[in-house]
C-alpha cells in the first residue's frame, strides 16, 4: 500500500511560521523586540494582540504581515519551502 500523502495543514503552517518568527525575535534584546513589534504593528495596521497571536501560533501570519516583518527585520525570516506534501506511514 502506498504511503498516504497530504498537503501541509493550516495548523502545521502556523506552527512553522510562529517558530520562524520566534527564532528571529530570540536574537533581539528586550528593547529591540519592543521597538520591532511596535514598528510591525504600526506598518501592518494591526493591534499588538494580533502580532502576539502570530507569535503564539494562534493564527497564520498573512503574506502582507510576513512581508512587513521581513522588511522591518532586514532579514529573510520565513522559509518559502513549506512542504507541499508529506508522507505519512499507513
Amino acid at each position: 500500500m502506498d504511503a498516504i500523502r497530504h498537503t501541509a495543514t493550516t495548523n502545521e503552517i502556523k506552527h512553522m511560521e510562529a517558530a520562524q518568527l520566534n527564532a528571529y525575535l530570540d536574537t533581539l534584546t528586550y528593547r529591540e523586540r519592543v521597538e520591532f513589534v511596535t514598528s510591525v504593528v504600526k506598518k501592518a495596521g494591526v493591534k499588538r494582540q494580533t502580532f502576539f497571536n502570530w507569535k503564539c501560533m494562534a493564527c497564520r501570519i498573512p503574506e502582507r504581515g510576513k512581508q512587513i516583518i521581513e522588511h522591518e527585520s532586514g532579514e529573510h525570516i520565513f522559509s518559502e519551502k513549506i512542504p507541499a506534501e508529506k508522507e505519512v506511514a499507513p
